[in-house]
C-alpha cells in the first residue's frame, strides 16, 4: 500500500481533489468554515442526495478535513456565491408576499 505522505502540497495528491472543482463543495466549505456545527447536517443531506460521494468522503476522512480547512480562493468564492444565488432563486426561500 502506498503510504500516504502527510500533508504534501496538493495537486493530484488525493482522492478528493476533484471536489475543489465542484461549486456545491465550495459552498459547503464556506458555510462550514463560518459555522462548523453545520458540517454534520450538511453531510447527512449529502448522504441522502449522493450516498456514493459520502462513502468516498468517509473513506478519505483525513483528506476531507484537510480540504474543508483550506482557505477558499477568490475564484472558488465567486463560484460558490454564484451557486448560492442560483439556489436562492430556485424557490425555497419564498414567502414574504402577501395579503
Amino acid at each position: 500500500a502506498a503510504g500516504g505522505g502527510a500533508g504534501g502540497g496538493g495537486a493530484g495528491s488525493g482522492a478528493l481533489d476533484f471536489l475543489r472543482q465542484v461549486p456545491q463543495f465550495n459552498v459547503m466549505r464556506r458555510l462550514v468554515q463560518a459555522n462548523p456545527q453545520l458540517l454534520h447536517p450538511l453531510l447527512a443531506q449529502l448522504g441522502q442526495s449522493n450516498p456514493s460521494l459520502l462513502n468516498v468522503i468517509n473513506a478519505n476522512e483525513t483528506e476531507f478535513v484537510r480540504l474543508m480547512n483550506e482557505p477558499v480562493s477568490d475564484s472558488e468564492a465567486a463560484l460558490a456565491d454564484a451557486e448560492l444565488m442560483a439556489a436562492g432563486e430556485g424557490g425555497g426561500a419564498g414567502g414574504e408576499g402577501g395579503a
